[in-house]
């Protein structure tokens, strides 16, 4: 551990600790202790200093795992290796690093501020400091290849599960993974697979949650949305705590049943189903309406002259008649 954070980990509980019994424990003088103190406030942390009481961190809303592990009620999501930084390219293309560096499952990145982030179909996007929950997940699945397709509703059911128990907010499913709420997006979510036909090596699950307006550009404010324009701004490491646990109970589901573990509940919550839709694909484009999901998380539409019609998220993009959902 460095330094710096041997010190924010000692101050991490909330409470007032002397600068006396940070020395003794990092080994280093009281002279030492103000110095670092010192240069962590330059570097934007807020630290509270009360006469003999000593110093108090005062978190914010800051993402630093160091402020929610602690609470974290999972088995392995979150309990590996948490990498944190406040400006990162891609939270995405790090933890395919750390994954074949050997990272075990549950590792995670997370980050303030997004330069180069991934979306669906090849498109990039970027997020400025602070405004949303901008985070990657390495899961190493117990799951056949063909089933790798369910993990996108699994998170996408998680990350609804999460918004609706910190902020209340009823966020629904649009097919196969975005986060909608009053007809506008409020949550990406990207897959990135590595897969033989036997077995999944690991599974890259990034997730990027709009919690301030400043998430994401004005330009986009016919279709995407905040968690702020709709309830209290959340603390964000509260969604992060309940996201994790709901990701790994949906995941021990696909696991142990496949998708008839999560099947109920994804359609109870996707707004896709009955509703009249537009498939956009390199080679499909057709409006008809989406009736089911099959097993293996493809939807089904049935286009305008009577045809079931069986599309993949990975192909294509599906628009509502009327507008984004």
């Amino acid at each position: 551990m460095k330094p710096m954070n041997d010190i924010l980990a000692i101050l991490s509980g909330g409470d007032y600790v002397s600068g006396e019994k940070i020395s003794q424990e990092l080994g280093i003088s009281r002279a030492a202790v103000w110095k670092r103190i010192a240069q962590l406030r330059e570097d934007g942390w807020q630290i509270e200093a009360a006469g003999r009481r000593g110093y108090r961190l005062i978190p914010g809303d800051s993402l630093d795992p160091i402020f929610w592990v602690n609470q974290l009620t999972t088995k392995t999501l979150g309990r590996a290796i948490n990498h944190y930084e406040h400006t990162i390219t891609s939270s995405n293309t790090l933890v395919k690093q750390m994954a074949v560096q050997g990272a075990p499952s549950g590792s995670l990145c997370l980050c303030e501020c997004q330069t180069a982030g991934k979306g669906r179909l090849g498109r990039t996007w970027s997020a400025p400091a602070g405004q949303a929950i901008l985070m990657s997940v390495l899961l190493r699945p117990k799951l056949p290849p063909k089933n790798a397709p369910l993990i996108t509703l699994a998170t996408a059911m998680a990350m609804a599960h999460a918004v609706r128990e910190v902020t209340g907010i009823d966020a629904q499913i649009k097919w196969p993974n975005d986060l909608v709420f009053s007809g506008k997006k409020l949550c990406g979510i990207l897959l990135e697979i590595s897969a033989d036909l036997d077995q999944i090596e690991y599974v890259v699950v990034g997730t990027g949650l709009n919690v301030l307006r400043g998430a994401y550009p004005p330009e986009l404010s016919d279709r995407a949305a905040a968690l702020e324009e709709f309830a209290e701004p959340p603390v964000r490491r509260e969604i992060v705590v309940h996201y994790l646990k709901a990701l790994e109970d949906n995941m021990t589901l696909l696991e142990e049943h496949g998708f008839p573990g999560i099947q109920e509940a994804y359609r109870r919550h996707c707004c896709t189903l009955g509703s009249r839709v537009h498939v956009i694909g390199t080679e499909i484009d057709f409006i008809g309406t989406a009736e089911d999901i099959d097993e293996t998380g493809a939807l089904l539409v049935r286009d305008e002259s009577g045809v079931l019609q069986r599309v993949l998220s990975g192909d294509v993009s599906v628009r509502g008649v009327m507008g984004y959902v």
